[in-house]
């Protein structure tokens, strides 16, 4: 990571099959696979953001289900450990 950038993990989770991907810059998408029909089962996607020092990163979902008790949404701050976790 170059200096003055920041990076926050968004963690779309759906244990199983990898995908995800890098957004960087003033704004991006994020789509899960399949959109904008459903994802395959056991998916486990990640999402890396890049943005510089001191700017905000903002998430607005326009479109957003998850099956319940089986899909989880994970936002962190840095590395996707306990310590940086900001909202499940």
């Amino acid at each position: 990571m170059k200096d003055g950038q920041t990076n926050t993990v968004f963690v779309l989770c759906f244990p199983g099959q990898n995908c995800g991907g890098l957004v960087q810059g003033p704004n991006g998408t994020i789509e899960s696979p399949g959109f904008p029909h459903g994802y395959p089962n056991y998916a486990n996607c990640t999402w890396i953001i890049i943005t510089g020092e001191r700017n905000r990163i903002q998430l607005s979902f326009h479109t957003f289900a998850l099956e319940e008790d089986f899909d989880i949404l994970s936002v962190y701050d840095g590395q996707p450990q306990q310590g940086n976790l900001k909202v499940r």
